[in-house]
């Protein structure tokens, strides 16, 4: 697990690095990438912030038809969006990216369930009976089940199609940076949420970056956000999802 979590912001594959350097400098989709990739990126940014500015709050289903939508449009240019993300992969050929992508994941996840475990305490009413009924509430393992294809069209959005395509543009930093400002702006105006969004977005664009597997980030996401809303907030997502009671 600490050799997965060393590797996220490269290793020790100097000449795998340089020959994808190469490729990088020598081909036309290299030099041509970055200014494609702006204008694209401008134009979903005016978009979106128009979007978020005009339903500030909106029912749940048409996050997801957004999400669907933007779903489309990367699957459109899905051949454009691998060869982008082939021009800087970090990892090697023949790495067991899974196994790396999932202990790292496991790691963060970890460290999050616990932070969130303790913000239970602080944020439930009350005695606490209060906080343990949020913290056994057996329904978040339906939630959790429900919350993951929710989750993996979220990463498949922001790692694979943003994150892609701001490495093109920026350093690894401020690609991260920003593909983890956008996932906690989409989130507006919850601020807790956004907080909590942006921290763990930052972590996934690390880890998606280095090994190139959402699963795992799914996973990770689904169970944060289940908690989050479980054991923090006290809101039961399966009922509101389902309608049940």
């Amino acid at each position: 697990m600490r050799a997965a979590l060393a590797g996220l912001c490269g290793g020790n594959r100097a000449s795998y690095k340089a020959d994808m350097r190469a490729r990088i400098e020598g081909s036309e989709a290299g030099a041509a990438a970055p200014r494609m990739v702006l204008v694209e990126l401008l134009t979903v940014a005016v978009l979106a912030a128009a979007f978020l500015v005009m339903f500030r709050a909106r029912p749940g289903y048409v996050d997801l038809l957004l999400a669907v939508v933007a779903v489309g449009f990367i699957v459109a240019g899905l051949g454009r969006s691998r060869r982008l993300w082939d021009l800087h992969r970090p990892d090697a050929p023949g790495e067991t990216r899974l196994l790396h992508a999932s202990a790292a994941s496991a790691a963060f996840t970890l460290v999050a369930l616990a932070g969130l475990f303790a913000a239970a305490f602080i944020a439930a009413p009350g005695d606490g009976a209060a906080v343990s009924d949020r913290l056994s509430n057996p329904r978040i393992v339906g939630a959790f089940l429900l919350y993951l294809p929710w989750a993996l069209l979220q990463q498949f959005v922001f790692q694979f199609y943003l994150l892609g395509r701001l490495l093109v543009l920026l350093p690894v930093s401020g690609a991260v940076a920003i593909t983890a400002l956008a996932f906690s702006l989409v989130h507006f105006p919850r601020v807790p949420v956004m907080v909590v969004t942006l921290v763990a977005g930052a972590a996934w664009a690390l880890i998606y970056r280095r090994y190139r597997v959402l699963l795992p980030l799914a996973v990770s996401h689904a169970l944060l956000g289940s908690a989050l809303h479980y054991w923090v907030f006290g809101r039961d997502l399966l009922a509101n999802w389902l309608g049940v009671r």
